[in-house]
């Protein structure tokens, strides 16, 4: 995921955290790999997104506490010596293996906001992935107020680069920090999603 002005990437987005739905959540084993070769090709302004595990798994494995989770990815950060500016929690459903925010509209709203409560305290600087139009989908209301006091990273895939641009906006939000415009496109030869930023 790539943030594009002036026709270069300035910002790089990289998964951190994974749902790793047959071990309950984890970090992507490719994080420092790709944290290492984005610092090689120049890039110092780093983000990592973090996308946990949140449903009730077919496997039967039980899905690690979102303090364990969280734990997990900034211990890893510290214990390599990783410069991050932002750890972006990613609120979006998925089906299949993983299920993830399949607990209902009660369940996953405190689930969220138990996740809400423990990065808010955390001493990494964190925000919000997530797209308006799956909200009510989640949490029972397009207006559920999860954690409009962080920054939001709103999907809003218009092909408008732009945060002054989105107007999909749920859980009380009425600004962005960040816009994901474009999904699945290509940037010199490599498959990206296109992102605006304010910083």
């Amino acid at each position: 995921m790539l943030r594009v002005w002036r026709r270069r990437a300035e910002k790089v987005i990289i998964r951190g955290y994974r749902q790793a739905c047959g071990s309950g959540g984890g970090v992507d084993t490719a994080l420092l790999g790709s944290y290492n070769a984005a610092r090689s090709a120049g890039f110092t302004n780093i983000d990592i997104y973090f996308f946990p595990c949140t449903g009730t798994q077919p496997t039967g494995v039980a899905c690690k506490s979102p303090q364990t989770q969280v734990s997990e990815i900034e211990s890893y950060i510290s214990r390599n010596g990783m410069q991050i500016g932002r750890i972006w929690l990613d609120i979006e459903p998925t089906s299949g293996e993983c299920n993830a925010w399949n607990l209902g509209a009660s369940a996953n709203t405190a689930l969220a906001r138990e996740y809400a409560s423990i990065i808010r305290a955390s001493s990494y600087n964190w925000g919000i992935y997530a797209n308006g139009n799956q909200w009510s989908g989640m949490f029972g209301s397009r207006s559920a107020d999860i954690a409009s006091d962080l920054p939001l990273w709103a999907v809003q895939f218009d092909r408008t680069p732009g945060v002054n641009t989105v107007t999909t906006f749920m859980g009380g939000w009425t600004t962005a920090y960040a816009k994901q415009y474009w999904l699945d496109t290509t940037l010199c030869g490599g498959g990206v999603d296109l992102n605006s930023f304010l910083g």
